[in-house]
C-alpha cells in the first residue's frame, strides 16, 4: 500500500513532557464490532502510542473483533510500545444477547470484571448508549467511569429543522432524565460526546460533578499520492468528465441509497451525462437486492454512470475514496448523531450534500461545509443533487471554514482530549 500515516515529528515530546510521571492503567472496553468502532480502536491506540507515555491502556474486545479486525490487532501489536495491549474477553463470555437490557446488562457485568481483574485506574465505555440502566441499577464499577455518548439527542429540539415525530419525543425525554440520573452518580468521571452542541447543552442545563467534553470525531490520517488517487479512479472505471458523488459506508436503509437513486432517476438527461454516483460500503440484506435492480435500472436506462462496490472498505483507504470524489453525500434518512464523513469531506478539501436533519444538518450549515436537503422530500432531494453537480465547488462550501473543522477533529486532538481523561 502506498500510504504513510501523517504525523508531527514534535508532537509526541511536546505531549509527553507535560504528562506526570507516575504511570496508571486505563481500560477501554468495545464489545461492538462493526461501523466505526475498529476505526476508533484503531486510532486511540496509534494516539496512545505517539502521545501518552507512560500511561498504559488495555482494550477488551469480543473475539470475533479478533477475527473480522486482524489489521487493527496487527497494528496493536506491532506498535513499538508495551503500554498499548489488547486482548479478547473468553469464547464463554461472548455469547451475549443480540440486543435490549439483557445484552447492555450482561456488558456492564463483563466490564466491571475486568476492571476488576486487569487492576486499572479508570474504564472507558466507548460505546456508551445503552449503558445508563445497567449502570443506575446494576453493580458499581471498581473504577471511575469515563463514557462516550454516540447519540444524544435531547436537545435536537433546538435545531433549527428539527421536527420530531411522538415517538422520537418520547425518546429524549427517556434519554435525558436517565442521562441527568446517570451524571449524579460518584463513578462517573467523564461523559465524552462527539456532538459539541450536546456538550455546551449538558454544561448548561445538567448538574454534576462529572466533567462533560467534547470528543473530536478523530481517525487516523494516511497519505495518498495523486498517481494513487488516478490508479483507483482507473481500476473503478469511472468515465472521462463526470463529476464523482460519493456514498461510503455500510449502506443500509438508514444511509439513504434508494433514495439517492431514485432522485439520480428524476436528474434532466444533460445533467445525468455529468455524473458518476460512486456507492462504496457493504449493503445490507433488507435492502440489497432493490439497491443492485435499481442500479441496474440507471446504467441501462440514463446516462448517469453508477458504481456499486458492495464490499467492506478497511479503514486505512477510506480517504482514498473521498480524496477521489467531488462531491460526498451524507443524504442519510433521520440520521442521529455525527458522522465522520463530514470531516473526511473537509480534509479531502469537498463539499457535502446532506440531509438538513439533526446534528449534521446543523453542522454542514453552522460550518458552511456544503449544502443542506430535506432527504425525504424526492423533488427536493433531485434538486439538491443537481446543484451539486452543476456548480462550481468553490460556490458550495467555505474551505477555510472545512479545513478549520477538519483540524478540530484531528488526531492532534484527539491526543489532547485522551491526555485530559488520564491526568484527571
Amino acid at each position: 500500500m502506498n500510504s504513510e500515516v501523517l504525523k508531527s515529528p514534535s508532537a509526541a515530546s511536546n505531549c509527553t513532557s507535560q504528562v506526570p510521571s507516575a504511570p496508571s492503567r486505563q481500560m477501554a472496553f468495545e464489545m461492538e464490532t462493526g461501523g466505526h468502532h475498529a476505526s476508533y480502536i484503531r486510532n486511540f491506540a496509534q494516539q496512545w502510542s505517539e502521545h501518552l507515555s507512560p500511561h498504559q491502556i488495555y482494550f477488551v474486545v469480543t473475539p470475533e473483533f479478533f477475527e473480522r479486525h486482524r489489521d487493527v490487532i496487527d497494528l496493536i501489536e506491532d506498535l513499538p510500545t508495551d503500554l498499548v495491549k489488547i486482548q479478547s474477553i473468553k469464547s464463554t463470555e461472548s455469547n451475549l444477547p443480540s440486543g435490549g437490557v439483557r445484552r447492555a446488562f450482561q456488558t456492564w457485568k463483563l466490564f466491571c470484571k475486568y476492571a476488576s481483574d486487569l487492576k486499572v485506574d479508570r474504564g472507558l465505555l466507548m460505546y456508551s448508549d445503552y449503558f445508563q440502566i445497567p449502570m443506575l441499577t446494576g453493580s458499581p464499577s471498581p473504577c471511575p467511569v469515563s463514557c462516550i455518548y454516540f447519540r444524544p439527542t435531547f436537545h435536537y429540539r433546538t435545531l433549527k429543522n428539527y421536527q420530531p415525530t411522538i415517538k422520537q419525543r418520547l425518546a429524549a425525554w427517556r434519554k435525558r432524565f436517565l442521562t441527568q440520573r446517570l451524571l449524579k452518580l460518584k463513578q462517573i468521571d467523564i461523559l465524552f460526546s462527539l456532538d459539541p452542541i450536546a456538550v455546551d447543552f449538558m454544561n448548561q442545563h445538567f448538574e454534576t460533578d462529572a466533567k462533560i467534553m467534547r470528543l473530536p470525531d478523530s481517525f487516523v490520517r494516511y497519505h495518498w499520492s495523486q498517481e494513487d488517487i488516478d490508479r483507483l479512479r482507473s481500476d473503478l472505471g469511472i468515465q472521462t468528465g463526470r463529476r464523482v458523488c460519493l456514498l461510503l459506508g455500510i449502506l443500509d436503509s438508514r444511509k439513504g441509497p434508494l433514495q439517492l437513486l431514485d432522485a439520480a432517476d428524476r436528474l434532466p438527461s444533460e445533467i445525468q451525462s455529468k455524473t458518476c454516483l460512486l456507492l462504496v460500503g457493504s449493503l445490507t440484506n433488507e435492502i440489497s437486492s432493490e439497491v443492485i435492480a435499481k442500479v441496474n435500472h440507471l446504467n441501462q436506462n440514463s446516462p448517469v454512470q453508477v458504481i456499486l462496490q458492495n464490499e467492506y472498505v478497511s479503514d486505512s483507504v477510506v480517504q482514498k475514496y473521498y480524496q477521489l470524489a467531488h462531491v460526498a453525500l451524507t443524504t442519510y434518512q433521520r440520521h442521529m448523531g455525527m458522522s465522520s464523513a463530514l470531516i473526511r469531506a473537509a480534509l479531502a478539501n469537498i463539499p457535502v450534500l446532506s440531509s438538513d436533519f439533526g446534528l449534521m444538518g446543523e453542522l454542514v450549515e453552522r460550518e458552511n461545509l456544503g449544502i443542506t436537503i430535506n432527504t425525504e422530500d424526492l423533488s427536493e432531494f433531485s434538486r439538491g443533487l443537481a446543484d451539486a453537480i452543476s456548480r462550481p465547488s468553490e460556490s458550495l462550501f467555505d474551505e477555510q471554514q472545512a479545513l478549520n473543522f477538519s483540524a478540530r477533529h484531528s488526531p492532534r486532538a484527539l491526543a489532547d482530549t485522551l491526555k485530559s481523561w488520564v491526568i484527571d
